[in-house]
């Protein structure tokens, strides 16, 4: 008889882990409800991979360092954000464009066909991502392309590095 209640007690928590599992996408902003998530600041669900102020990932994509390389020059700052995590491909889409505009770049190109290109635009500022599932299903993969020409004027007063901090 212990047993038995041992098991419907063991049941009912991953049951419960199960539901509280599901709905993980939609309290990151992904998917439905994408529009509310982005209109209000930073999500603890979100975070800055790099020291590039104004692009923002969700926590469940990792950065991968080996992959990634951050450039700064006297006249230009820009790189390789490089992550990767388990999303699917449409919402982190949704993710990245509400974000995006969010953080004040402005959407300029999209083309989907089994990757995603997205292309935003800032005065001086720009930015490519490709998002793409990895083979079986298993993991999607995230490029950022970051370039600011500091030369143009429009660095904002930020020391010269485009208010990225240089590094990661």
């Amino acid at each position: 008889m212990k047993q038995t209640r041992r098991q419907r007690a063991l049941g009912t928590i991953l049951g419960i882990l199960f539901v509280v599992s599901l709905s993980g996408c939609s309290s990151l902003g992904l998917g439905h409800g994408a529009n509310e998530a982005a209109a209000g600041t930073t999500s603890p669900m979100t975070y800055f991979p790099t020291k590039f102020h104004d692009f923002e990932a969700p926590t469940e994509l990792s950065l991968d360092r080996d992959k990634t390389l951050i450039i700064n020059t006297s006249s230009f700052t820009g790189g390789i954000i490089y992550m990767t995590g388990r999303l699917k491909v449409d919402s982190l889409t949704d993710f990245f464009i509400h974000s995006m505009q969010k953080n004040g770049w402005k959407l300029t190109g999209e083309a989907q066909y089994q990757n995603v290109l997205l292309s935003f635009t800032k005065p001086n500022k720009n930015c490519m991502i490709t998002i793409y599932e990895g083979e079986f299903g298993t993991s999607t993969k995230v490029y950022a392309y970051m370039a600011e020409d500091l030369t143009a004027g429009g660095s904002g007063g930020n020391g010269g590095n485009g208010g990225y901090g240089g590094g990661y």
